[in-house]
């Protein structure tokens, strides 16, 4: 299997030790895309690499994860929800991004993009904290942090546990019993039994 089969084919299997490798290239090519989303990299290339990158190391990572429980004999519903509700994080963020970032998406910097996401945040987050209601800010960081936080765990581990699933050993088939009837030992015909010898 060559390296583009290996990341791109939805097709086939794959061993532990290889999904090891992808999975970790993975998740460190995804903490570094992370890391540069700011105002500066969104002002300057907009969003649209960004959302790619993360389409890209969706894609790759469903396949590996769909191929290693191929070869383990496992269905991959689990995997396909993972990704799609990651998507659905990642349009988010995207969101709030466009709408942080002056001429995000190539707009007049001395204009305002200031997304619906963005400002429906800000008077959430402004209107938590001047409540003074310790229940309610709890509540909103936990929703801001720990359940991002959760899912990523979750992911992590899932793909933990997925690696190191056993492959299901495929023995070959035994061959089919024969279908010819075992031929009866032949009756001699009267008067040609064998004659014996008289020093017998």
């Amino acid at each position: 299997m060559n390296v583009l089969d290996l990341l791109f084919s939805s097709k086939g299997t794959i061993k532990p030790q290889p999904f090891a490798f992808v999975a970790i290239g993975i998740y460190g090519l995804n903490i570094l895309a992370g890391s540069i989303l700011d105002g500066q990299f969104v002002m300057r290339a907009g969003l649209w690499p960004y959302v790619g990158l993360q389409l890209l190391l969706t894609w790759i990572w469903f396949v590996a994860h769909k191929k290693r429980l191929a070869d383990a004999g496992r269905g991959y519903a689990v995997a396909a929800s993972l990704a799609f509700i990651y998507l659905i994080g990642v349009a988010i963020i995207a969101s709030f991004a466009a709408g942080t970032a002056p001429a995000a998406l190539g707009a007049d910097p001395k204009e305002s993009s200031v997304s619906l996401f963005g400002v429906i945040f800000a008077v959430l987050f402004i209107n938590t904290l001047l409540s003074g209601d310790f229940f309610l800010i709890a509540l909103f960081i936990f929703l801001l942090i720990g359940i991002p936080l959760f899912f990523a765990l979750t992911v992590v581990i899932y793909s933990i546990v997925t690696g190191a699933r056993a492959s299901v050993t495929r023995e070959s088939p035994a061959p089919p019993p024969s279908q010819m009837p075992v031929p009866e030992p032949a009756t001699p015909l009267p008067g040609m039994e064998k004659t014996r010898s008289p020093f017998s």
